[in-house]
Parts: C-alpha cells; structure tokens; sequence
C-alpha cells in the first residue's frame, strides 16, 4: 500500500495543470436587412466578411502545491517564456493575518526541449516551516511559508531564476496580533508584534542576506534565516515564528514577534519584470506560458458571399473559424425585403348578350418579383378562378371582375370592371301560309316577324321577298333576325321548299291539310281532309338529321309521336299523291 501511495504522489507531481480553453473564436455582423431592387426580386448586397481569431493569447501550464519537486520541459519552437510565480502565506493561528506571499513576473529566454524543475512552496499549519525554505516555528508559533520558483539547469538553490518569497509566520498572542511580515519585492516586509517600531519582530530577507531576529535579545543574528530559507527561533523563548522562504529568507522571531517575509528575485537577464508584495493567500503557485502561434482558418461554409446577389427572403450565411483543434462558427441572416406593390389593371368596363362566351378580359399585370393572379366575379354571375375571366358565360345583369396580383412577399394590388349582359330579343316569325312553291312562280312577300324591324336572310331572299326562281330547286331556309339596342340578336327559322311544277294548281290539295296541335308536347296529327292514295312524311330537325319518315296508303290522317324528341324547331316534308309541302312544327 505505501508502494502505490508513493506512485500516485510520483504522478501527481509530474504532471502540470494545464490551463485549456476554446481558443478559436469568431464573430458574424449582426443580422442585414436591405429592400429588393425595383426592377428585380432581389438585391446586391455587401457586407463586411468576419474573421475568425485565436483568443489564447498564450499556453500555460499551471503548477500547485504537491510537496515535491514538477518539472515543465520547454516545447518546440518556444524560445520564450513568461513565469508567474507566487511564494505561499506564512503559517497563522489566526483569521485576521495578512502574511501573504509575494508574487513576481518576469520573461526570460530559454531553449526548447530544456527542462526547468518548479519548486511550489507550502503554507505551514503548525510549528514546521513550510516546504521549499520556511523557517520553523516554537511552541505555539507558527512555521513560516514556503518560497515559489524555478530553476533551469539544475536543482540546486543557486539554479533558481525566478524566486518568489513568501511570507513570515503570524498569530495571535495574550490578545495581541502577531504580524508576519509579507513576503515578495527585493526586501521582504519586517515581522512584529502590533507594530514594528514598538515590538519588532524578525527582519525580511535581501538580496545579500537575511535580517536578524528577537531571540531573548532584540537584533539577534542567532534565528537569522539565509539563502534560500528562512530562520527558526529553536530555543528563544515564549512563541517564537519562523520566517519566509525567498531568495534570501526572512529571520525568524522568538518573544512571541513575527517572523520576516522571505525576498523575491529574478536572474539579471529576465525583461518586463513585475514584483508585487504580500499578494498570496494559501499555498503558492507557478504558471509559465508562452505566445500562442496557432494559425486561424477562417471559411464560409453557408449562405451566399458579400457582393452576391441575395434572393428576395431570408439567407443565413455562416462563417467557420479553425485554429489548431478548435472549431467554432458564427451565422447571421440577410433579408432582402420586397416592398414594391404589384401593378394590375383590368380591362375597361363592357357588354354582352346573354350566351355570349365573353373573351379577351385578362389583366394588364407588372411586378418586380413572381406575381400570382386570381379573379372573383361578384353580381349576376358568382365564381372565382386564376389568371383570366375569359371563356366565362355571364348571366344577364351587372357581374364585377375583380383581379388580384399577390406577390410572394405578400404585397397586393387589385383592379376591376363590370361586365354588364343583357337578355336576348325575343323574335317570332309568323308561319308562313304558303312554304311551297314553283320555281317559275314569282317572287313573293314574306310575312312580317315580331318585332317588325327585323331582317330576312336566306337563299332566294330580298329585303322581304322570296323569288324561288333565284333560290332554286329544293328546300330553302329563311332566317328572321332582330338585333335590339344593346346590340343582342335573335332569329326564328322557316323553310321554303321550292318544286319544279307548272303552275301553282297541283298545290290545291294541301288547301285540307292541316297539322295540329302546332306547336306541340308530344303527337302531332296530319289531317289531310280527303283520302289519300299516297302520303309520305319526313321530320327533320333544324339541322337537316332525320328523326321520323315513312309511308301510308289511302289513309286520311297520319299520328306522329314526337314525345321522345327534344324541345325545337322541326321541318315536317310532306308528298301527298305526288304533290310537296314543307311544314314547320315547334316541339315544346
């Protein structure tokens, strides 16, 4: 057990503490926000690339009290170190004691691969001085603190470069303070009680030597301490306390005075040196550190570079900085505003008729970015759609368009017309009395329509008149069309059947013919007043398609079932024993 226990001590000292941290850092600009060029979605945008930095200035390894001897071995390409080394507080019995050890700065220039031994000295409890050079107190008085150093090129006292004294020891005795004197500066401070100039105590060390102590006799050479330790009151009397370690070590004190705080000390050589006295509480400390020469990295690894062309939203660019093992990254967004409204403009305001497919009523539309287009029809006519009213059928009576031009920011801008439809003419043309004709009768006067404005078309017509010698033989349709003050049209339709007959005699025999009900629902009968030899019939639409046809002998009526047939205009042909006739029937 005591084999291990002295292994894990050996570890425990060989090892510094080393001081490790997140030494790369970087810092983005804060967020960017710009608007959208007028002419574009997006916008050009500069910004100031971040850098990334090594904030470890220095590497250093700290050293704490172990009781024994650490070593730090320079590193490579290290031909410069800076020492922070603090020597301990001299031991104390009591809280209100400011014996601190001193502490000392110093750069002194070393060779990489040296080996350099650091002495960690001790705050004492107790008569024993504390390790690395304090003197030893008496009876109840304290020990005092161990001195602070390094030492290249050996481990002996006069190997020391960099030494930080420590203080002297202190407490309390029969109500009165015992003051150790702080260790650290050139001379470490004087011991006493109370105060030096009524009861001095033992001296601080020098550079050249150590001061003297109270031991029966004041100024008594007797517990003077010397190099590299500090001096013990053995055999002096009452509480004696020992003095600090240091270059030159304080005198210990005996008549219950405190003992003198041990010198600091840099070698001739050393630059930029700091000494500060009575400084350190507890045990003391040792930190050597050297310039951080890490190179830092610094790349971007999202968003788009300064001076690129930034789409109109939000962008997160993000930067990376490396140095050595350490990787930190920092990111910031670039927000490209789109404020530009879109413009749209819709067509001015018209007319239709009812029926009428109303096209050609898309918007004018302008936007910077992507614009979206979409249309409600409000009034006569309820519906709703993208891009374009046309192709609709409005109802009769007053419709609003609306256009909306939404971009994808969300700005809006919208524009509207009317679209005012008008009902149809209602047009009838009276039925014809004679539909049939010779084609070397002449001309004849079509009856007149309602209303009485309207117009005739149609092959073999005139103005009003219908010559069959023009239009031909055969079946003629003729067209009465009205067109109202709003510009909407209707028509109604008859036939004209034209035969080559000598004269007008071989039409007597439809005098009897009549055909009812017309119009009709469902039959219809053909009465043909006498009987028939031949009667043959054939309904067309008004198309020209064939819906009913066929033939009967001596027979004075014909039922023809139209119950199944749509609703409209039909053209009954009729050949009664050898004579023609075209008669309109309109199914309802």
């Amino acid at each position: 057990m005591k084999t291990i226990l002295f292994i894990l001590s050996f570890l425990a000292i060989a090892v510094p503490s080393i001081v490790s941290a997140q030494c790369a850092s970087i810092d983005c600009p804060a967020d960017i926000t710009v608007y959208s060029d007028s002419t574009s979605c997006d916008a050009i945008v500069n910004f100031t690339a971040p850098v990334g930095v090594d904030t470890c200035n220095y590497i250093t390894s700290t050293f704490s009290y172990t009781g024994a001897e650490q070593t730090y071995v320079v590193p490579s390409g290290v031909t410069s170190i800076i020492v922070d080394a603090y020597g301990a507080q001299g031991g104390a019995n009591w809280i209100s004691n400011d014996n601190y050890g001193g502490h000392v700065q110093a750069e002194i220039a070393v060779t990489p691969g040296t080996t350099i031994y650091v002495y960690v000295g001790e705050q004492p409890n107790g008569i024993s001085g504390g390790w690395n050079g304090g003197g030893a107190g008496e009876t109840a008085g304290q020990g005092g603190g161990g001195a602070s150093d390094i030492r290249i090129g050996g481990n002996g006292l006069t190997d020391r470069v960099v030494v930080a004294g420590a203080g002297g020891g202190a407490g309390f005795w029969s109500s009165q303070h015992v003051i150790g004197g702080a260790g650290g500066g050139l001379i470490g401070a004087n011991g006493s009680r109370t105060d030096f100039a009524t009861a001095p105590g033992g001296e601080g060390g020098t550079q050249s030597g150590s001061g003297n102590g109270t031991c029966v006799s004041l100024n008594n050479p007797a517990c003077a301490g010397g190099f590299g330790y500090g001096g013990a009151p053995s055999g002096c009397g009452c509480e004696g306390y020992g003095g600090g370690g240091g270059w030159y070590g304080g005198a210990g004190s005996g008549n219950c005075r405190g003992g003198g705080g041990g010198s600091s000390y840099t070698m001739p050589s050393a630059t930029n040196v700091i000494h500060n006295q009575g400084v350190r509480m507890g045990h003391g400390e040792v930190s050597i550190s050297y310039p951080n020469g890490a190179t830092t990295t610094t790349t971007q690894i999202a968003g788009l570079s300064s001076g690129s062309v930034f789409p109109a939203g939000t962008t997160v660019v993000t930067y990376q900085a490396i140095s050595g093992t350490d990787t930190t990254t920092c990111s910031f967004n670039v927000n490209v505003l789109d404020t530009i409204a879109p413009d749209i403009t819709a067509p001015i305001d018209i007319t239709a008729c009812a029926t009428e497919v109303v096209n050609s009523i898309a918007p004018v539309v302008w936007d910077n970015c992507v614009v979206n287009v979409n249309y409600v029809i409000s009034g006569a006519t309820t519906a709703s759609g993208l891009v374009d009213a046309s192709g609709t059928v409005f109802n009769p009576g007053v419709s609003t368009v609306w256009y909306y031009a939404t971009d994808n920011s969300g700005n809006v801008d919208s524009s509207s017309f009317t679209v005012t439809t008008f009902d149809l003419p209602t047009v009838v043309l009276d039925e014809l009395t004679i539909d049939t004709m010779c084609v070397n009768n002449t001309a004849i006067i079509l009856p007149t329509g309602t209303p009485s404005n309207g117009t005739y078309t149609g092959n073999g017509v005139s103005g009003n008149m219908f010559d069959p010698a023009v239009s031909g033989l055969g079946t003629h349709p003729i067209v009465y069309s009205y067109t109202d003050a709003n510009g909407c049209t209707s028509s109604d339709t008859v036939a004209m059947t034209v035969v080559g007959c000598a004269s007008l005699d071989e039409l007597s025999v439809f005098n009897t013919v009549n055909v009812y009900p017309n119009p009709t629902k469902g039959n219809v009968t053909i009465s043909l007043g006498t009987k028939a030899n031949t009667i043959s019939y054939n309904l067309l639409t008004a198309e020209g398609k064939t819906v009913l046809k066929g033939t009967k002998l001596n027979v004075m009526n014909v039922d023809l079932d139209l119950k199944h047939e749509e609703i409209g205009i039909y053209f009954l042909h009729l050949e009664v024993d050898g004579n023609n006739r075209v008669i309109k029937v309109v199914k309802q």
